[in-house]
């Protein structure tokens, strides 16, 4: 087991941002828990002015074809895909939603994760295990992720450690210290592998081990995402540039010098990449490498998003859906490169 040690990057003020707007800390002291202070070598700090208001959680968004959804100021909501009024489907936001949009995993109690249904807001399942360093204003979970097949469950304390659960029962089916604040989680494919974001590199991690087979170096402003057959890794370099990774060698494959990426979402048909940039001044970028069977050329889909913002393609591939903090969801033709539709915006908190 590597040393424990503390950091706050800003992976981790994003991470309790997004436990704020989620209602974790709506009332410290439930369940018993102590929050008054973040555990660091240097003592305790504050976080409270570090975190900033948020329309919607980005991280939380999600789209099946029919819906798009995300944790947002109102709880959670939910839109038509091809835009318009958000509906309110629950008071609460969530951390994590799994892939078919009728679970989503929540912060509860001290440092658990509840699983609840998204149709009727009932508690299915309690995830225990988590540490609980003490905290101030936020909550000792970080991130979460659902597998693609809706099967497990990974959770990240603030400090490194890692869980994986199964759905079904709650019970633990992996867990690691990588010593270090996690910044983002996600599952390949099938389920088998985890890449996890940990300081300066990615560790490629075995789902029902937790042992590491791999790593890469990749900055943590941009999370790691499988391709659709698991073949490649897609981050950013240190240096910001988008970059493929080969998922069974590690090696770099193919990188876009240029742009300093803050998120990366695989078309799915696994045949292109689309790219926002850190600064928010960027248009949107769709790359075609060659390590996916395209030219290796690049172009605009145009206006820039909001520095921040996360994407995901809709389930047919023609719309490239954004959420930010502070602008909240907007939609993109992929054909045309232009924005498309518009999505009514939950308040900004007082």
């Amino acid at each position: 087991m590597k040393p424990r040690t503390y950091v706050l990057s800003l992976p981790i003020v994003g991470v309790l941002a997004a436990a704020l707007l989620a209602g974790c800390a709506s009332d410290p002291d439930q369940d018993g828990c102590d929050i008054s202070s973040l555990g660091t070598s240097g003592g305790s700090i504050s976080l409270a002015a570090a975190v900033m208001p948020s329309r919607v959680d980005a991280g939380s968004l999600a789209a099946d074809g029919t819906y798009v959804v995300a944790s947002c100021t109102d709880g959670t909501c939910r839109w038509n895909a091809a835009g318009g009024a958000y509906e309110t489907i629950s008071e609460t936001g969530y951390r994590a939603i799994s892939p078919d949009l009728t679970l989503v995993a929540r912060k509860v109690g001290c440092s658990d994760i509840a699983l609840v249904e998204v149709d009727g807001d009932e508690e299915v399942q309690r995830l225990e295990g988590l540490p609980n360093p003490k905290v101030t204003d936020a909550s000792p979970v970080g991130e979460i992720a659902f597998s693609p097949d809706g099967r497990l469950v990974a959770g990240a304390g603030l400090e490194g450690d890692l869980i994986i659960w199964s759905v079904e029962d709650g019970d633990e089916v992996a867990s690691t210290d990588l010593g270090n604040g996690i910044g983002a989680i996600s599952f390949s494919p099938d389920g088998d592998l985890v890449a996890v974001a940990s300081g300066d590199s990615v560790s490629i991690l075995e789902a029902d081990s937790g042992d590491e087979v791999g790593t890469v170096a990749a900055a943590n402003g941009a999370d790691p995402v499988w391709s659709p057959d698991g073949r490649w890794i897609a981050g950013a370099t240190t240096e910001g540039y988008p970059t493929l990774w080969d998922a069974e060698t590690f090696d770099a494959a193919e990188s876009l010098p240029g742009i300093e990426a803050s998120a990366l979402t695989f078309s799915p048909d696994g045949r292109s990449l689309a790219t926002a940039d850190a600064s928010g001044q960027a248009p949107l970028t769709l790359w075609t490498p060659t390590a996916l069977g395209g030219s290796a050329g690049s172009r605009a889909i145009t206006p820039a998003a909001v520095a921040g913002s996360k994407l995901v393609f809709s389930s047919d591939g023609k719309t490239l859906y954004t959420a930010s903090a502070e602008d909240g969801v907007a939609a993109w033709d992929v054909a045309t490169g232009k924005a498309v539709g518009q999505f009514d915006q939950p308040p900004m908190p007082q």
